[in-house]
């Protein structure tokens, strides 16, 4: 990544790994917070880079959503100069689930696999949607060879989740924290992040308003659910970011 990680990690305490800071009406930045701000699209990129302008908190990544997948035209040419040039890729993934429309998945598919090769080629971790796709996504991870990546908001099936950790993959707990989801608790702490997936993931489990400090709510109560310091969970995902850029 061209930022300087340690200056920008000094500042911060946390880290929301997944946010779509682009569709917030209101741009509630915190100087506390890393932002890292997945796209969905080229014109979410580019609104998420000016959002960015002057402010290092906030790492804009490069990504096509597998629900944009089915109605987006982009050249080899443009995805490859995109991904190059973004410090890490997201969102990408499959989803089978939540899009009904089957006629979208062989285009989910071509985009998916086109992302992770050039994630592969100019090695970058991808930030990864495996809705109803895992066993696929696994096998793809596997045979492209990537090594880092970042599992999105997962949800099951928990038998997957050692398969993933030994293909390199890192996960991030969402807003589902808040309900009887135990996904937390199968994953070793050197392998988790935490995110809101706002501005919708907080309203969606909780109601009400997205906003820009509600990771400090999912730090705090994952610390309570482990029975540990919230300075020492802050500590262990620093390393853990750390780990996965350098």
């Amino acid at each position: 990544m061209n930022i300087s990680l340690d200056a920008i990690l000094d500042e911060i305490y946390y880290i929301d790994m997944h946010i779509h800071m682009e569709e917030m009406f209101t741009i509630d930045v915190h100087r506390d917070i890393l932002y890292l701000a997945n796209a969905i699209d080229e014109s979410s990129y580019q609104k998420t880079k000016k959002l960015a302008l002057g402010c290092p908190s906030i790492i804009p990544t490069f990504g096509i959503h597998p629900f944009r997948a089915g109605n987006i035209t982009i050249s080899n040419n443009e995805l490859e100069e995109l991904i190059k040039n973004s410090p890490l890729v997201g969102e990408i993934g499959l989803d089978f689930h939540w899009i009904e429309n089957r006629r979208t998945y062989t285009r989910q598919r071509e985009l998916f696999q086109k992302q992770l090769v050039l994630c592969k080629k100019f090695n970058k971790i991808p930030s990864i949607h495996t809705k109803g796709a895992e066993d696929e996504i696994l096998r793809l991870i596997r045979e492209i060879g990537i090594s880092k990546s970042i599992i999105h908001w997962y949800s099951g099936p928990e038998e997957l989740i050692p398969q993933l950790l030994e293909s390199g993959c890192y996960f991030t707990i969402g807003p589902d924290i808040f309900t009887d989801s135990s996904v937390y608790s199968k994953i070793p702490l050197n392998r988790i992040f935490l995110e809101t997936d706002n501005p919708t993931g907080m309203p969606w489990i909780l109601g009400g308003k997205a906003y820009g400090d509600d990771i400090k709510k999912i730090y705090k109560l994952l610390a309570d659910k482990l029975n540990m310091e919230e300075q020492k969970l802050i500590d262990v995902i620093k390393s853990n970011f750390r780990e996965l850029i350098l």
